[in-house]
């Protein structure tokens, strides 16, 4: 009895042993996640200038519509990212996903090549400060010049996404 008891003890530490052990994700497979990301928070430093001559630090408080603060971004493992509109439409968004161009990670850099769409889909490089399950958090320098409705300037944007519902 005492060897059977022995046996199955012994079985229940392996199946807890393995399955505890959970692989680590890479940052590939953290980026695409299925669901995509959405914006949940974006600031600057320095404050930005609006062309009206007013100064955020967030950018939820003037900069961004409530209609892109719902747009799905997702990284695909094709190599391109998407944008889906969500469910709140600005005027001129597509109906549908749709590329926004390639995408590209240096894991050792932690530089993530990315399109804004709020700069008509513009490539820039973004600095990973991190990367979760639960958030993706990049700063990007954005260039203002020459600009009608905003003022000239070098920004770094903190941009925060969260997984999309």
């Amino acid at each position: 009895m005492k060897k059977v008891l022995s046996i199955v003890a012994l079985a229940l530490v392996c199946v807890f042993a393995f399955t505890s052990c959970n692989k680590e994700k890479t940052m590939e497979e953290l980026l695409t996640i299925e669901k995509g990301w959405t914006l949940s928070a974006a600031t600057s430093t320095p404050a930005y200038v609006m062309n009206n001559g007013n100064q955020i630090s967030n950018l939820f408080d003037g900069y961004f519509y409530d209609c892109e603060k719902d747009d799905i971004i997702k990284f695909k493992s094709d190599g391109y990212q998407y944008v889906n509109p969500g469910k709140e439409k600005c005027e001129g968004d597509p109906a549908q996903e749709t590329s926004l161009g390639k995408w590209s990670l240096n894991e050792s850099a932690k530089t993530l090549v990315m399109h804004l769409q709020y700069f008509n889909d513009t490539q820039k490089n973004a600095t990973i400060v991190s990367l979760t399950e639960k958030e993706l958090k990049v700063n990007v320098t954005i260039n203002i010049t020459n600009e009608v409705t905003k003022a000239e300037g070098t920004y770094t944007w903190t941009l925060t996404y969260v997984p999309a519902k």
